[in-house]
């Protein structure tokens, strides 16, 4: 039974028509990497001329074989020496993103919202469809912000307007922008001993 269930949620989300596209986006970034790279510091250079001098001096006992070991002294230690260095090279990631759009049949958008502040299945892009239209952040995720932004579209409220709630046991029993008429409903709750809170733009 439960994967009918799920069956039939994947199938009802598939077939979600939504208003935005995708697009591809690239963005290209520096990424560091190491490197093994032969030839010496100064000081090993120099301290393989000095040496390889001396040695050329001692075995030859001129200053011609002195200039010659220092020559070659200095090209071992560059060509035995070996450093790891960092390097940058140019790396392109490539990614798939939805670009939302507005709703503009107003019914489908009534529907929309309404089911996902009922918590009905809604595909994301479907979602971020929904928040675009309604001016909240468009992520995908119907948290308390869409929520209110949606009751206030559903209730023709401007989005500054003042949104009343009226809750009980932390439960949201009804909600208009008419103050009196949550204040009646209320008033007329306490007669019947249930205590009740009034909220502006419950999130």
């Amino acid at each position: 039974m439960r994967v009918w269930a799920t069956a039939a949620t994947a199938v009802l989300m598939a077939s979600q028509a939504f208003a935005g596209s995708y697009e591809v986006r690239c963005e290209t970034r520096k990424v560091p990497y190491q490197e093994t790279v032969k030839g010496g510091s100064p000081e090993k250079i120099i301290g393989g001329a000095i040496v390889g001098g001396v040695i050329g001096r001692v075995v030859t006992d001129k200053n011609a074989g002195a200039a010659v070991g220092a020559i070659v002294g200095g090209a071992v230690a560059n060509e035995t020496s070996k450093s790891t260095v960092t390097k940058y090279r140019d790396v392109e990631t490539c990614t798939n993103v939805f670009i939302p759009d507005r709703i503009t049949d107003t019914a489908q958008l009534q529907k929309v919202l309404a089911d996902l502040n009922a918590g009905t299945p809604v595909s994301k892009e479907l979602t971020m469809d929904a928040q675009y239209t309604i001016g909240v952040a468009h992520d995908g995720q119907w948290g308390p912000k869409s929520r209110l932004a949606a009751e206030k579209y559903l209730a023709n409220l401007a989005p500054d307007a003042p949104l009343y709630s009226l809750v009980v046991n932390d439960v949201v029993v009804v909600s208009s922008a008419d103050v009196n008429a949550i204040n009646q409903i209320k008033d007329a709750l306490l007669e019947a001993g249930v205590a009740s809170q009034i909220f502006v733009d419950l999130e």
